[in-house]
């Protein structure tokens, strides 16, 4: 038999058999002990959300999980470029530690991070307060956790002072759910994010001073200093410096900077 002659015969069974499901003349046989089909039951689940607001919930969920991997969607500001790369980074001791990479004044460059488990804009910002955090606690600082505050970038060059406070507020929604997720203890405030939440004067003078924190009903010891990124500046100037006075000055200076972060993060002691 050829092939033209089999097309043939298969062509014919196939219309004869639609004519018979139209008219509804094919029997079904079964074995007695087989489950007659029409009692069969095919449940299924819809795998569209069942509303919008499930959507939501599940965007938010994903959001949660992912937001230490990459840049999240947050709605809860407006104007921002984007969310901060690596926003959250986990650690184990129940510390939280607020900074910020972005750029805050027009006079900054903007900053991405683009290296994989990055915390601070540069290496030797990271290898800095690595040798602080080790002096104080005899640890690594990737003991601790860290999170951007605010969590997302904005327009460094058009922001005004009263948009970065109401960014900042807006944005201890994020502090909080990792407070409560984590189960923080106390939280360190560095640097641009202390200046952005309390303005410059205030943070200045709560250097070093441990304070009580409203986050939306929920209260916790925080204590501010300055970002490790200080220690950098000071370092970068004494090489440069042509002057062995200027030399010695940038030397003392970094000295005394080095003796009050490790007198500021000493505060954390009775909450490891």
């Amino acid at each position: 038999m050829d092939q033209k002659t089999i097309l043939g015969r298969f062509h014919d069974i196939l219309t004869e058999a639609k004519f018979l499901i139209q008219n509804k003349s094919v029997s079904v046989y079964r074995f007695q002990e087989e489950k007659d089909p029409n009692d069969h039951g095919f449940p299924w689940k819809s795998k569209v959300p069942e509303s919008l607001e499930i959507q939501k919930k599940q965007q938010k969920e994903n959001q949660r999980k992912n937001k230490d991997l990459v840049n999240f969607s947050c709605t809860l500001c407006q104007g921002k470029l984007s969310g901060v790369r690596q926003f959250l980074h986990k650690g184990r001791k129940p510390v939280l530690v607020l900074h910020y990479t972005g750029a805050t004044n027009p006079k900054e460059k903007p900053f991405t991070k683009t290296k994989p488990n990055q915390i601070f804009k540069d290496k030797l910002t990271e290898t800095s307060w690595g040798e602080i955090i080790q002096k104080v606690f005899g640890f690594s600082f990737e003991e601790f956790f860290y999170q951007e505050y605010p969590a997302c970038t904005f327009s460094h060059m058009d922001s005004k002072e009263l948009d970065w406070a109401t960014r900042v507020e807006n944005c201890k929604f994020h502090v909080k759910e990792t407070v409560e997720e984590y189960g923080i203890k106390m939280i360190v405030i560095l640097g641009s994010s202390a200046k952005l939440l309390f303005g410059a004067d205030k943070a200045k003078e709560f250097l070093g001073k441990q304070t009580q924190w409203d986050l939306s009903g929920l209260s916790i010891p925080i204590v501010t200093t300055r970002s490790p990124e200080a220690l950098v500046f000071l370092g970068e100037k004494a090489k440069k410096s042509d002057s062995e006075t200027n030399l010695f000055q940038y030397g003392k200076e970094k000295q005394e900077l080095e003796e009050s972060f490790i007198s500021h993060l000493s505060l954390l002691k009775p909450y490891l």
